[in-house]
């Protein structure tokens, strides 16, 4: 596994887990909005990153 791929799944387990976090937990308003926010972003980010790696590595070799 490469470092880059490893680095987009790090980023989404902490994204899932902020997400859990702001749904399971009773937090303040400010606090749980805030984590969805940031699950959302790290969610999103890495998922998009991690497609568009997959998508390069199965490109054949251009020789």
């Amino acid at each position: 596994m490469s470092k880059k791929l490893s680095i987009y799944l790090f980023m989404l387990a902490i994204g899932c887990t902020f997400l859990a976090l702001a749904i399971l937990i009773d937090l303040p308003e400010k606090v749980k909005w805030l984590f969805l926010a940031i699950a959302v972003i790290l969610n999103v980010t890495s998922a998009a990153a991690a497609m568009k790696f997959g998508l390069q590595q199965m490109k054949p070799d251009k020789r």
